[in-house]
């Protein structure tokens, strides 16, 4: 980590940067490619990038509604998308978006440049480096719900793999990188259960009323 420059002649103390609107930045930058990502496979409606959202991206990028139409509207302001109400016979009117030309080197020219340092603030590990001045039932609380989370994370995945992972597509190395993703945020859950696991087990052994559960052998199951 670099240390702070000394403060200037003048004594001035140097300016506070305000983290939280950097990455937030940062978010919504990355949201604006991953909308054009979803058009570069097919023309979507918020709806279907909703859906996306939901069913493929969840466990580790999120938006909701508002954030989805209102970087829509960003994007087609700049011409990166363009959008037609799509009145087919039979169908409620519904706005389809499309990825420009222009869209299209955009998000090319994102994913070749380099991937940035990757810092991501984790409000459980935070707690848990300072868990050593507080009780082992305080901190197997934590412990017990964060493993709840992460078992919850990995039974969407095994549900979404079950439901969407044997579909035919026109589109096979895209589809080939979605499973790449997949399974490296899967072994990265699993890895992560398994520490848990292990904690729930020694603080549990020490507080003579806790059982480390079974929640890997379930999981596995389910694959």
């Amino acid at each position: 980590m670099s240390q702070r420059p000394p403060d200037d002649e003048s004594g001035a103390p140097e300016p506070v940067r305000d983290e939280s609107s950097t990455e937030g930045e940062s978010a919504r930058a990355t949201l604006r490619y991953i909308l054009l990502g979803l058009l570069g496979a097919r023309p979507m409606t918020g709806y279907d990038m909703k859906q996306a959202f939901d069913r493929s991206l969840a466990t580790y990028w999120n938006a909701g509604f508002s954030q989805i139409y209102t970087t829509l509207k960003t994007l087609e302001g700049k011409g990166l998308v363009r959008s037609e109400v799509d009145d087919a016979e039979g169908r409620r009117l519904r706005r389809l978006y499309h990825l420009t030309t222009a869209g299209r080197v955009a998000l090319d020219e994102w994913l070749r440049q380099p991937i940035p340092d990757r810092f991501t603030k984790d409000e459980f590990l935070t707690r848990l480096f300072f868990c050593g001045q507080t009780s082992d039932e305080a901190t197997l609380h934590h412990l017990e719900e964060h493993r709840a989370a992460v078992e919850a994370q990995l039974s969407e995945m095994a549900r979404a793999l079950r439901d969407y992972g044997n579909r035919s597509t026109r589109q096979p190395r895209l589809l080939e990188f979605q499973m790449l993703v997949r399974d490296y945020k899967q072994a990265m859950l699993e890895a992560d259960l398994a520490v848990t696991q292990r904690a729930i087990a020694t603080l549990g052994g020490r507080t003579g009323g806790a059982s480390p559960g079974d929640g890997a052998q379930r999981i596995a199951g389910q694959h």
